[in-house]
């Protein structure tokens, strides 16, 4: 009976030896890419000094100076309708002379370089594949339209759910 427990504990240590052998990652050819994540479960709200800070840096190439980030906070917590007077405050950001905004040229010429630079600039992520192909087709099919620009779809990507939360 003591050699057959010897026999077991020499086959046990042995597939164990033989388990636990490294693999070579080579041969799946795995490839190293830069992940921005989805960020799609975001949850926590920003405050509005956050907001507005991170906003008008994404206009203006620029951070806000903190007295008039603390005047916009005065101002919207002074409003009832926050949602209303962000879109106020992003209005008036857009009539700015100082804003930097892609060409229309670019947006329809280089739609998929477009997208992506949106969304990484707002959301701070890449678009989904559903995502991409729904905002090409609207891109393609207002090329036409004079009305359709740049700070249209800044506008609403400055405005969207996904903007007001990490």
């Amino acid at each position: 009976m003591r050699s057959f427990n010897i026999i077991i504990c020499l086959l046990i240590f042995l597939g164990v030896i033989h388990g636990c052998k490294k693999n070579d990652t080579s041969r799946y050819e795995v490839k190293s890419t830069t992940s921005y994540g989805d960020n799609l479960n975001k949850n926590k709200a920003k405050s509005n000094i956050e907001y507005h800070s991170i906003l008008s840096t994404n206009l203006f190439q620029k951070p806000s100076s903190v007295n008039e980030l603390t005047r916009l906070d005065r101002v919207i917590q002074s409003c009832g309708d926050k949602s209303l007077i962000n879109e106020v405050i992003i209005s008036n950001y857009m009539n700015s002379t100082q804003v930097r905004l892609p060409s229309r040229k670019m947006m329809t010429d280089s739609t998929d370089r477009f997208i992506e630079e949106t969304y990484v600039r707002f959301f701070i992520r890449r678009p989904t594949e559903a995502e991409r192909t729904w905002f090409k087709n609207f891109i393609n099919s207002n090329k036409s339209n004079p009305n359709f620009t740049p700070e249209l779809v800044y506008t609403a990507f400055a405005a969207s759910d996904e903007y007001f939360f990490y």
